[in-house]
């Protein structure tokens, strides 16, 4: 994997960043913002494989590996997942790491070398054999292998876990993404196969990503916009609260050309970015920024309210893989409390018979069956695009996939 254009060094830079998310909190996404290819893999790759990674290391370690320099952990996991799950050979990958070693924490080059020339030779746990616990296969913390089986079942959590492995395609919004000019720029575009209305980008990303920052075209994950569509059309006004960055209201201001809409979040700086993304669009909603605890509109006066509640995020872990190892159990509780608030907010502006959509990219029951049993709603029947499980109390539960991320999903109408 020799140094890419743009990118002096993208092991170095790999590790820089691992470094950072390991042990400053950092988050990936916004590191690798303007990473070169090698590094974003190198990075999701690492973040999404680190317990197994650490397993074959920890074999060959003589203290605990969490007592490592973060630097040298970075190196080490980066080494060894470049062997491993890379098309590197084995000799090269801990030779490049023990030079980035040699950067980045000279005392350790040693280490690093002594350690991955043994760790590149352990076998790889193998995916199908159930004698390897399930969370060590799919490199998953064991609390939530055991929630998502009990939620799921073994099978589907099985896959669920397994897709969180793989990469997430790059997915364009039909409506406001043109295909002619994509491919006309080097863009392949193929339909979703789920989700209709969705553009997966097969070849020439970098095409679609110029578009993207031009504003021509507009990536978002299918199933979201598959939560989107659940809610139905009103006659009213409908009110999309927590809307930053504005995915959802871009599709529904894109596929619905008559509805009154306004999207509110309480970040300036994020309405602004939202004003961008939804500059794209012909008939553009309204924009506010208020706190979804205290919306300035009176009790009663929506006919629709879309409230994708700030959550835990456990059904996006392909995009942002280092969440399951910060997320704890106890995380949950804290996380509902504040959902329960805004649920309560959001019910109060449903006029007789209007219809909430409580959405999360979370398959945590704490944050979303148990957060609105007690709310005086009906709940009503939802069907996304997309595989999906029903919950036993009302609301679908859609696994991650290779055709999307995670949500659950509830429809809820006020009485008349």
């Amino acid at each position: 994997m020799p140094p890419e254009k743009g990118s002096a060094d993208p092991r170095r830079q790999a590790a820089i960043a691992l470094a950072r998310v390991d042990g400053r909190g950092a988050h990936a996404a916004r590191l690798l913002a303007h990473a070169v290819p090698a590094e974003r893999e190198l990075v999701l790759g690492v973040l999404r494989w680190r317990l197994t990674l650490d397993h074959l290391l920890a074999r060959h370690l003589r203290q605990p590996l969490p007592d490592l320099d973060e630097r040298v952990r970075a190196v080490l996991r980066v080494g060894l997942y470049e062997a491993r799950r890379m098309r590197t050979p084995a000799p090269v990958a801990v030779a490049e790491a023990v030079r980035v070693a040699k950067e980045l924490a000279p005392r350790a080059a040693g280490l690093v070398n002594a350690v991955l020339r043994r760790a590149v030779e352990e076998p790889w746990p193998d995916p199908a054999d159930p004698g390897v616990p399930l969370s060590l296969r799919t490199s998953h913390p064991e609390w939530l292998v055991r929630r998502w089986v009990g939620l799921l079942g073994e099978g589907e959590a099985a896959a669920a876990l397994a897709a969180n492995q793989e990469p997430a395609p790059l997915c364009l919004l039909a409506a406001v993404s043109n295909r002619e000019q994509l491919a006309a720029a080097g863009c392949m575009v193929s339909s979703h196969p789920l989700v209709p209305g969705m553009l997966v980008v097969a070849d020439g990303a970098e095409a679609a990503v110029a578009a993207l920052r031009a504003g021509k075209a507009y990536a978002i994950d299918p199933a979201a916009v598959a939560v989107a569509r659940l809610l139905p059309t009103a006659a009213g006004l409908t009110v999309d609260l927590t809307a930053a960055p504005g995915g959802k209201s871009l599709v529904l201001a894109s596929e619905r050309p008559g509805i009154r809409l306004l999207a509110a979040d309480r970040s300036l700086r994020r309405t602004l970015l939202m004003r961008g993304n939804l500059a794209i669009v012909e008939r553009r909603p309204g924009l506010v920024v208020a706190d979804a605890f205290a919306a300035p509109l009176r009790p009663g006066s929506c006919q629709a309210v879309l409230l994708d509640a700030p959550c835990s995020g456990t059904g996006t872990l392909r995009r942002h893989p280092e969440i399951r190892w910060r997320l704890q159990p106890a995380d949950l509780a804290e996380l509902a409390a504040g959902q329960r608030r805004l649920a309560e907010a959001a019910s109060a502006l449903l006029a007789p018979g209007g219809v909430l959509l409580y959405a999360t990219c979370s398959l945590e029951p704490e944050e979303n069956a148990a957060v609105l049993a007690g709310l005086d709603l009906e709940v009503l029947p939802a069907a996304p695009a997309l595989p999906f499980r029903e919950l036993p109390g009302g609301g679908v539960v859609i696994p991650p996939s290779v055709a999307g991320d995670g949500f659950t999903v509830h429809l809820l109408r006020r009485r008349a």
